[in-house]
């Protein structure tokens, strides 16, 4: 892609670089012998869209042939683009939720429910709130974390039971579901609040701190 000539102080014109063609990169792939992680870091830098379903395609590659020295780059680079706000309403974006939305894979799950709660719209509350009670810890948690505006009595009823329920593993979501109650603030929030759990061994690590 040519650029034109930038204009100096003097008025005249400076030729510039011909910059990279940002449309090709969506489109490329490794070269022979290239690693997915420095492609996917690439991807990563331009936040766009448009660089999922070349990163889905290397998160499927590792999958079959697991490179663990690329799967947390483009594990990053796939949760930066889809999670970005300015990306919730893309094509792209509704793609990897519909795919992953009920994931076998917990961190694939997870992705998808952190993209989705990035669109602000009312409708998506019910498909949260679902995911709020979800067995796996980072699910549940995206979920809360999703939640915002006016609650109602689904919300607070959902919430609660996170709260009081009895597993240490859940402690991220917990934090998250008192918070958000402590945000709504209604008496009703408040109540619920009062049903937490609190795990024993967790208190005990707070009185062997300095």
């Amino acid at each position: 892609m040519h650029q034109e000539p930038a204009i100096d102080g003097g008025g005249a014109p400076v030729p510039q670089p011909d910059q990279p063609d940002l449309d090709s990169a969506f489109d490329d792939r490794p070269a022979e012998g290239e690693h997915w992680g420095p492609f996917a870091r690439r991807l990563q830098a331009t936040r766009h869209p448009r660089a999922l379903p070349a990163l889905l395609e290397a998160h499927d590659a590792l999958r079959r042939e697991p490179r663990f020295c690329c799967v947390g780059a483009v594990r990053a680079a796939i949760y930066e683009v889809a999670t970005a706000r300015e990306n919730a309403a893309s094509g792209q974006v509704a793609d990897l939720v519909s795919r992953w939305w009920d994931s076998p894979d917990a961190w694939e799950e997870m992705v998808a429910v952190t993209a989705r709660a990035g669109t602000p719209e009312e409708t998506e509350r019910p498909a949260l709130l679902e995911k709020v009670r979800s067995a796996r810890p980072a699910v549940a948690t995206a979920a809360i974390e999703g939640l915002c505006g006016m609650s109602d009595a689904a919300e607070i009823e959902a919430l609660r039971d996170v709260v009081s329920r009895p597993d240490p593993t859940l402690r991220w979501a917990h934090d998250a579901a008192s918070r958000r109650l402590a945000e709504i603030g209604t008496p009703e929030a408040q109540a619920a609040l009062t049903h937490r759990y609190i795990d024993p061994t967790e208190h005990l690590w707070h009185k062997t701190q300095p």
